[in-house]
């Protein structure tokens, strides 16, 4: 195969999937891991994708700042309005009593606040240290705080979990990822998070999206389930029809919230 066809074939692999590994990259095109390097490296330098650890996403989903890690507190300032929406929406799921999950994202940050406004008697679960810190506000919370290794630019804790998630149970857990992409599915920038993110899945009765509409059709680097695996996702309403009803024919549930109102 020749470089050009080669190009084209991992920009078609780009534009299906929202995202390439280097290591399926060389199994697809039958080229060395060296070959598929510098044909990533060629497409980055002419501006058709960005690479990012272990393979490339298009440039059309990297950041205004060049592909670079989106800080937390940029997340947290972006979207308000839809993140809020959003969370009020998804807060008339949960019942006074049960045990909730939230994980570490901006948009759970904005549910953690709408828990704390709404309920009264809760159990939370969540890796976030600004999440446990808002729902410490409610003294009739019992907040259950992940231990683990602190990433420090997320405010969150992973890697070292496993056995206290597996003595734990959810009613619902409530997820805040970095791509919903209907082919690719749920992504997440963050690979010792996304390790959490994957075990608090297998604990949850049931597991519920939280994405304003700029996720998706993204794809970030670690893929943490196809959407068939969770039950509902939950947006807003900058959704364009198009992308809505790719996500739909995936059978997974998606709401809507215009205005507040699904």
């Amino acid at each position: 195969m020749l470089a050009q066809q080669r190009y084209q074939k991992i920009l078609d692999l780009l534009e299906e999937h929202g995202i390439v590994h280097s290591a399926d990259l060389v199994q697809e095109m039958k080229v060395s891991s060296e070959t598929v390097r510098k044909d990533l490296d060629a497409l980055e330098q002419s501006g058709k994708l960005k690479r990012v650890h272990g393979g490339a996403v298009p440039i059309s989903q990297m950041s205004a700042q060049n592909g670079q890690y989106i800080s937390l507190k940029t997340r947290n300032s972006s979207c308000m309005e839809e993140k809020a929406a959003i969370a009020a929406y998804a807060a008339g799921l949960v019942r006074e009593h049960q045990a909730v999950g939230l994980d570490y994202g901006s948009t759970s940050l904005v549910m953690a606040k709408e828990l704390v406004r709404r309920f009264e008697h809760l159990t939370v679960v969540t890796n976030s240290i600004q999440n446990a810190l808002v729902l410490s506000e409610r003294p009739e919370f019992t907040i259950i705080l992940i231990g683990g290794i602190l990433d420090k630019k997320e405010l969150s804790l992973g890697n070292d979990f496993s056995q206290m998630l597996e003595s734990l149970h959810l009613d619902i857990l409530f997820m805040s990822v970095s791509g919903v992409h209907p082919s690719v599915g749920l992504t997440d920038q963050g690979p010792s998070e996304a390790r959490v993110q994957k075990q608090m899945c297998q604990i949850a009765n049931r597991k519920v999206v939280l994405a304003d509409s700029s996720k998706f059709g993204r794809a970030s680097l670690v893929k943490l389930c196809a959407l068939c695996d969770v039950d509902q996702i939950i947006t807003d309403g900058g959704l364009d029809t198009d992308m809505e009803q790719k996500i739909k024919d995936t059978g997974v549930t998606l709401d809507v919230v215009r205005n507040g109102e699904r």
